[in-house]
């Protein structure tokens, strides 16, 4: 992102076309790394958060915070360009070619500052999360853990276990963004039907407020997410259920509302679809493909489903450019509606389990043995309506699997193996042995057998 930053900033040409044609060629360098970071900040939040007993219970939370500097650099950047344009007196209706030009350069050389201060900070600070590398640990003990084949064969069986969750969140959040990018890419024309007379500092102002009505939607999704009443899978069909009805009202009375007598209702629909956008899919599509795959796949599943994102990002910016205003509308609304049919089928409730479970349940079918997990991970309350009802998880799932797993735990404090090494609460996961058991928080010559284990379930 710094070397694509740096390339923007500095993109140049004889003709209008030249400038225009490596300002395009250096975006593909920059979305390199825009393309890396998204998987990445939100698996690392999430293991982060895991791995911290005081962020535990805030899990959603702290994802959602992180994703909420989008939204805040989204308001500071607007206020920027309107700072400059400002300083440079570009209040129309005409405009100064060169202090345009000055503007959106200074524009990406501030974004600069922050982003080579991030990059120095990982370089030199940042050291992967403590989820990860307990996982890591935990693989090697399987024995060549990096190889091709056994790399093709958890992709089979990513496939054949998660094929489900990976086409919810992709397509969930291709159909959020066709409505989100088309409308952010449009926003100044719908502005221009509030405002016609608007000029491009006064457009700018509107997408100001616009920007501020978002953040608020995610810092209230930041602190809802993690509410038993709310949780992920109620948030993304309460927040795709909201922008669907309400562009369904604009379109469906879209040459009312343009008029003069209702553009306020216009504007205010318009609006407060970007508060139920942020407080609802657009945190949860990023939150939701990290949380939902095993901790070693888990930026490859988001990775796919950020991939899904953008190209739906990408028909929306050829579709909606073909369309009059009032099909824009309907476009964003039948979006809407398929992102709640497909979040009530495909898309479980992760809100209070563990990271740890999850993984205990893909070490498991790494084992081959899918069917003896009856942990947490595949209880109904954490499986979507097709695991529940079609592909039938939830017939694994038993209550006394996860008090016999606390009540052993705590059997195994007098246990001299783990009194040596130090273990209060024992957390027991799969090793790469599969009659092996051990406490996830304890050294690896902590060990418990399997057998002892299902005996005492038994």
């Amino acid at each position: 992102m710094v070397v694509g930053g740096i390339l923007i900033v500095s993109s140049s040409g004889p003709t209008d076309f030249a400038l225009w044609a490596m300002f395009t060629a250096v975006q593909f360098i920059f979305g390199i790394g825009v393309g890396g970071e998204y998987p990445v900040a939100s698996a690392s939040a999430n293991e982060r958060a895991e791995s911290c007993p005081k962020l535990q219970k805030r899990r959603g939370e702290t994802v959602i915070l992180v994703f909420s500097m989008q939204g805040l650099g989204n308001l500071v950047n607007t206020a920027v360009i309107i700072a400059l344009m400002a300083v440079f007196g570009l209040y129309g209706p005409t405009y100064d070619r060169k202090s345009l030009e000055l503007t959106w350069r200074l524009s990406y050389a501030i974004g600069l500052v922050p982003l080579i201060g991030i990059l120095l900070y990982r370089i030199f600070h940042l050291r992967e999360s403590a989820v990860w590398q307990q996982k890591q640990q935990a693989l090697k003990a399987m024995g060549g853990a990096q190889s091709s084949g056994i790399q093709w064969r958890k992709l089979g069986l990513l496939l054949r276990y998660f094929w489900h969750r990976n086409f919810g969140t992709a397509v969930s959040w291709f159909v959020w963004d066709i409505a989100f990018y088309g409308n952010k890419l449009f926003q100044s024309t719908f502005i221009r039907i509030i405002n016609p007379e608007a000029s491009l500092i006064q457009v700018l102002g509107w997408t100001l407020l616009n920007s501020a009505v978002a953040l608020a939607g995610y810092y209230t999704a930041a602190l809802t997410i993690d509410r038993p009443w709310m949780g992920r899978m109620r948030m993304q069909v309460m927040g795709f259920a909201w922008m669907s009805l309400l562009f369904f009202i604009c379109s469906l009375y879209y040459d009312t509302l343009i008029q003069p007598k209702w553009i306020h209702y216009f504007q205010f629909m318009y609006y407060f679809s970007s508060f139920w956008g942020q407080f609802g899919p657009n945190a949860t599509t990023w939150l939701l493909p990290a949380e939902l795959a095993p901790t070693e796949l888990r930026s490859a599943c988001h990775g796919f489903s950020a991939a899904a994102g953008k190209a739906g990002a990408l028909l929306a910016g050829v579709l909606f450019g073909l369309v009059d205003n009032q099909s824009k509308f309907w476009i964003s609304a039948w979006c809407g509606f398929a992102g709640v049919i497909l979040t009530l089928i495909t898309i479980p409730d992760t809100t209070g389990l563990d990271l740890h479970e999850g993984d205990k349940r893909w070490m498991a079918i790494l084992e081959g043995h899918h069917d003896a997990y009856a942990g947490p991970a595949v209880s109904p309350k954490h499986l979507s309506l097709l695991e529940r009802y079609v592909l039938g998880y939830g017939k694994n799932y038993r209550l006394d699997h996860e008090t016999a797993h606390e009540e052993f735990g705590s059997l195994l404090k007098g246990n001299p193996v783990a009194t040596a090494n130090g273990n209060s609460d024992l957390d027991l996961e799969l090793t790469g042995r599969s009659d092996v058991l051990r406490p996830v928080t304890s050294p690896p010559n902590t060990l418990v057998t399997a057998q002892s284990y299902q005996q005492y379930l038994h």
